[in-house]
């Protein structure tokens, strides 16, 4: 048996990790920038733009089921092609592009998903010389609102089409002071073979993960408002 990279070994002799899926997380202990980052997007968005998307459990946006109303090509382009009633949050949500505000604060995230995704690209043998973040939603959740999202992914092709390097991402500028009482609170979750892989978000916490794995967030209940801002940032050229 021939394999052109090592392969990814485990504690058990005869058992190896095939393509694992590679995740970037880090956490950044700048409070002060985070809090002043959380500001100028309370003042730059709407209240309809803060919680595009949003769902209760098993409960759909109506902005994004609207979607379903359009011609068959252009749905497949969002939708699995074989799924006959889409699911949930699979729904295109229109970005508000919080990420291109002319800002210094801003500059400086975007500088931390394309580091973040530089060293993603390395770590796969895929080096990346020119980035760019496609779409940006900064949301915000309400204390105990019992919103999250459901599960969905952030494909954009349809099959053979060909793709580009492209990872979709959520950086946290609040986390919102979970209660105790719901333990999953605004959890996190890759859904991955049939089970869920559970991230519990922090403030200053940056993740980045292959656009076409699927991702949910649990209800959440807090104690604040939790503000994130997700996007999908690709190579060029």
């Amino acid at each position: 048996m021939y394999f052109d990279k090592p392969l990814h070994k485990t504690s058990e002799e005869n058992i190896f990790h095939l393509a694992p899926i590679p995740v970037y997380c880090k956490q950044f202990e700048d409070d002060d920038f985070q809090d002043a980052v959380f500001r100028l997007g309370l003042k730059h968005l709407s209240p309809e733009q803060k919680q595009m998307g949003q769902e209760l459990p098993n409960q759909y946006d109506e902005n994004r089921q609207k979607w379903y109303e359009l011609p068959s090509d252009f749905k497949e382009t969002w939708v699995e092609e074989d799924e006959d009633i889409p699911i949930g949050s699979r729904f295109y949500t229109p970005p508000n592009d919080f990420l291109e505000i002319d800002n210094p604060l801003v500059t400086n995230i975007n500088n931390r998903i394309t580091e973040g995704f530089s060293i993603l690209a390395e770590s796969i043998n895929k080096p990346i010389y020119e980035s760019k973040i496609t779409e940006s939603w900064l949301q915000y959740y309400e204390p105990y609102s019992g919103r999250g999202h459901n599960a969905h992914n952030h494909c954009r092709w349809q099959r053979g089409e060909e793709k580009p390097l492209m990872f979709s991402g959520g950086y946290y500028l609040a986390d919102g002071e979970p209660i105790k009482d719901h333990p999953y609170s605004g959890a996190f979750a890759f859904h991955i073979r049939g089970q869920l892989h559970f991230i519990r978000p922090k403030k200053g916490m940056l993740i980045l993960w292959p656009y076409d794995i699927v991702h949910s967030v649990k209800p959440f209940y807090g104690k604040t408002q939790r503000a994130v801002i997700n996007f999908n940032i690709q190579s060029v050229g």
